[in-house]
């Protein structure tokens, strides 16, 4: 299985798209199937994205995706030729498994400049997070902590779902917080006791359901709460709210409500993004903002997409 929990060039392809749309991007996206049907060059990249904001201004880029798979890792000589000749016009980059927080970064801020050179990430971008260990990076993390908790007894995961996590008391929460090498900031600690109380709480202990779902962005997972043909929000707009406009102590309490309607309607979501906001609230309040404006983007891309249609 590779690295960061996706499991094919596929599943990561198809994050990617997802990823992208909640972040108000147009994907285009050329199957390797369709390349010799459709003769396009050899070496063309695998996505293009549009997106135009608020203002007006319209952005466009292209990405090659790679897996770190020693076959499929590397860019290959066409596929350079084409990236260098498109970098001279638009910005261009390689995405890869292992740089997550990066391609997320990418797709909700933009790229850091228009055109010149192919962008990859150096690990001073990646890595520019004071919450993280070394060498880690903030996707791994949450995936391993998902993973971690899955894989724990229905007591161990009773003890985390029980939690106070203003006053984390469970000798799992500890264990796995040491394990992970995140311990030693006190106020942090409170932050990943509530990111590991809302995990166990929406992990299913039966079906061995997932709280993790890589393509189900936050505010998307708020509207639908279960059921992908609803009209209306499962998670009011009221509430959506109460919660963008909360910070500290009210924040927590708002979310561990909002960890327990999901855990019951059994709605997974995006964990990386929930796990940012809270990380960041507090602390960076223009991250923090940011992730508020991707909750409240995917939800109102939910309504809109399944509002009624009207018959006037």
């Amino acid at each position: 299985m590779p690295e960061m929990g996706f499991k094919s060039e596929w599943e990561f392809t198809n994050a990617v798209i997802e990823l992208a749309k909640g972040h108000g991007w147009i994907p285009f996206h050329i199957p390797r199937r369709a390349y010799e049907n459709a003769k396009i060059p050899a070496g063309f990249p695998d996505l293009m994205l549009r997106r135009r904001d608020e203002a007006g201004r319209s952005s466009l880029i292209f990405a090659e995706l790679k897996t770190n798979d020693k076959e499929t890792s590397i860019v290959r000589e066409p596929q350079q030729e084409f990236l260098e000749d498109l970098a001279q016009h638009v910005p261009t980059f390689v995405f890869r498994y292992q740089d997550w927080d990066y391609v997320e970064r990418i797709l909700r801020d933009g790229p850091p400049d228009k055109t010149g050179h192919i962008i990859e990430p150096s690990p001073e971008v990646i890595r520019s997070d004071p919450w993280l260990p070394p060498q880690r990076s903030l996707f791994a993390i949450v995936y391993d902590l998902v993973e971690d908790i899955e894989n724990l007894s229905t007591g161990k995961r009773a003890e985390l779902r029980r939690m106070d996590p203003d006053a984390p008391d469970a000798a799992a929460f500890w264990r796995l917080l040491a394990y992970r090498e995140l311990l030693g900031n006190p106020t942090l600690e409170r932050k990943w006791a509530l990111i590991l109380h809302g995990i166990a709480l929406m992990t299913g202990t039966a079906d061995r359901r997932s709280a993790h779902d890589g393509s189900m962005p936050v505010g998307r997972a708020l509207f639908f709460g279960g059921d992908a043909r609803r009209t209306a929000a499962f998670y009011s707009e009221t509430r959506l709210n109460r919660l963008l406009t909360a910070r500290g102590p009210m924040l927590r309490v708002l979310l561990a409500r909002l960890f327990r309607m999901l855990a019951a309607a059994n709605q997974p979501f995006n964990w990386r993004e929930m796990t940012f906001f809270i990380l960041n609230d507090g602390y960076n309040e223009k991250q923090a903002e940011a992730a508020r404006r991707g909750i409240a983007r995917t939800y109102y891309q939910a309504e809109r997409r399944n509002a009624p249609q009207s018959t006037d």
